[in-house]
This record gives C-alpha cells, sequence and structure tokens, in this order.
C-alpha cells in the first residue's frame, strides 16, 4: 500500500508528500483526513497503525514518509510470475525442469504465492489452454 501511494511521487506527477496529499488519484490523502472520498474505506488500513485513528494517521503518515527513501523498488515493478523468476530465462528455465507455476499477472510472487492468495481470495484460476504446446495456432482454432 505504502508502495502504490507513493506512485505519484516517484513518478514526479507530485513533488511532495504535502502535495501528494491533496493528489486526486492516490488515496493517501484521504487516509490522512487531508481530501474526502465517500467510497473509499480508511479504516481497514489505519487499524494496522493503532486502535486510536489519531495515532494510527500519525504512525501511516511516518510510515509513508519512511517510504520515500526506497525509491523504485525492482521487485515491485510489475511482471507477475515473470519477474518473481527471474526473468524470462528464469521461467523457461523452471519449465526445461518440469517445474510449472501458477500465475496470474494481478500478483507479483511464485506458484505457491498466488495460489495462497487466490485461495485467500476465494478465486480459482481458470484452466490454461497449451494448444501452442501441440502446434494448434489461432488460424487452426478458427477453421
Amino acid at each position: 500500500m505504502r508502495y502504490i501511494h507513493l506512485n505519484p511521487l516517484r513518478d514526479w506527477q507530485v513533488s511532495s508528500l504535502e502535495e501528494l496529499a491533496g493528489y486526486f488519484w492516490c488515496g493517501h490523502g484521504h487516509l490522512l483526513e487531508k481530501r474526502v472520498t465517500e467510497w473509499q474505506v480508511s479504516s481497514e488500513i489505519l487499524e494496522h497503525f493503532s486502535r486510536k485513528l489519531p495515532i494510527a494517521r500519525q504512525c501511516y503518515a511516518r510510515f509513508v514518509a519512511d517510504g520515500v527513501k526506497q525509491g523504485k523498488r525492482p521487485d515491485l515493478i510489475g511482471g507477475g510470475l515473470i519477474r518473481s523468476v527471474g526473468g524470462r530465462k528464469g521461467l523457461k528455465k523452471q519449465a526445461s525442469e518440469g517445474a510449472h507455476q501458477k500465475s496470474d499477472e494481478r500478483i507479483l510472487g511464485d506458484g505457491d504465492f498466488v495460489e495462497a492468495t487466490l485461495a485467500q481470495a476465494q478465486e480459482s484460476l481458470p484452466p490454461q489452454p497449451h494448444f501452442g504446446k501441440q502446434g494448434v495456432t489461432f488460424d487452426v482454432l478458427v477453421e
């Protein structure tokens, strides 16, 4: 959550944490009560910092400020499974060794983490066709 909330600052859409608090496309200001967003719920985030709302907001603000110095973390920049296993070479190496992992482009992590996350969210992975490995192309499927 901290990493996501700091994206506008890292990408120079805002120039400071104060400006970030007023940035329309980020929930940071809502959590600090600098902006009102009717649809956003803050309690689920803030309760991780304290049961007392004013203290929770202070701790959250400090937590976010501490994250600024981390900059862009390569381990959290897109790519899902491919990034998690060391790029396409890592994925091909695992496949050649007979290791197959579940993946979901929404989740950055290895197959076990993806399965656990989806199970917790009570979702299931749709079956993945293996037609390409069998030489079946899109044109063949259309015919």
